[in-house]
């Protein structure tokens, strides 16, 4: 899915695409000891940490162990705190303000619940937990894709349809496009409301 969405974002000029698998960064798991950013020894994580923060956008696949997310990637997105929240601001619930605002987000997801059931249920998988975590963080999200189609790597319309999200996220990204729709209306974080 992933590969396929990348093809169709290098259909857009000027648009760039660094794929990087989170097995591949060593990680250290979270603790208040590295609350403040990456050890002296974790070289790979600290260059994707200023990768990420030098990019517009941010494109997270994964599949769905258990109605969540893998280990190694709730622990990337607890160790990314250090530079995604602003502990100096908080909000009106006394919250650290998202200072991911320059950020536009897509999540594709697999798994193997029908992808019916994963919109009956649609609160309890990855898609909506991905979108409200970075939405915390004050990133805008461009949208989600869900299949619970096991196969997705053979099946062709999805594979295309993945493409054609690819071509418009990179688009949306050139247009620096907010939020959607149902972010606009359902997910509206308090961070937004920061006082100082």
């Amino acid at each position: 899915m992933l590969d396929h969405f990348i093809m169709g974002i290098e259909e857009v000029p000027e648009v760039y695409v660094d794929k990087v698998y989170l097995s591949d960064v060593p990680m250290k798991p979270y603790s208040f000891d590295l609350k403040g950013g990456p050890a002296p020894d974790e070289k790979e994580f600290s260059e994707l940490c200023e990768n990420i923060q030098r990019a517009n956008g941010l494109v997270i696949a994964t599949p769905t162990y258990n109605f969540s997310v893998p280990a190694g990637l709730k622990n990337f997105i607890d160790r990314i705190r250090f530079f995604a929240l602003d502990f100096k601001r908080q909000n009106r619930m006394g919250q650290p303000v998202g200072r991911l605002g320059y950020l536009r987000t897509f999540y594709l997801v697999s798994g193997g619940t029908p992808t019916w059931a994963e919109k009956l249920l649609f609160f309890a998988f990855p898609p909506f937990w991905l979108r409200s975590v970075f939405l915390y963080y004050g990133a805008h999200c461009l949208g989600a894709l869900y299949t619970g189609n096991v196969k997705a790597c053979k099946d062709e319309r999805l594979l295309m349809k993945c493409r054609k999200r690819g071509r418009r996220y990179a688009k949306y990204l050139h247009a620096r496009k907010t939020n959607g729709i149902l972010e606009r209306i359902f997910w509206r974080p308090p961070q937004q409301d920061y006082h100082e």
